[in-house]
């Protein structure tokens, strides 16, 4: 049996709260991820096929295997404690009516 086929038969799919329960804090490399509706970054269910402390640990399972899962997520499943980027333009209430025109 070839790495790909073995990773596939040992994977169950998972809603994200289980997920985050059985991985916290963790890196989670998922495929065969179901989104709700309207193109939403949600994650609904997905099969984890790699883990770890960081986001190229859960990656390297299946870093070979591009034609098996060639869409895949990589996320992070506890609270991010690192400032988020802030944009470079800050469009406010007054620069509004200028855009519009």
């Amino acid at each position: 049996m070839d790495a790909a086929k073995e990773l596939a038969a040992d994977i169950e799919r998972l809603s994200w709260a289980d997920i985050c329960a059985r991985y916290p804090d963790q890196y989670v490399c998922l495929v065969d991820i179901v989104h709700p509706p309207l193109r939403s970054p949600e994650i609904l269910s997905a099969r984890v096929v790699g883990h770890g402390t960081t986001d190229d640990e859960a990656f390297e399972p299946i870093c070979d295997l591009a034609t098996q899962y060639p869409r895949f997520a990589v996320r992070f499943t506890g609270v991010c404690t690192e400032p988020l980027i802030r944009p470079s333009v800050v469009i406010d209430d007054e620069d509004y009516p200028f855009i519009r025109r």
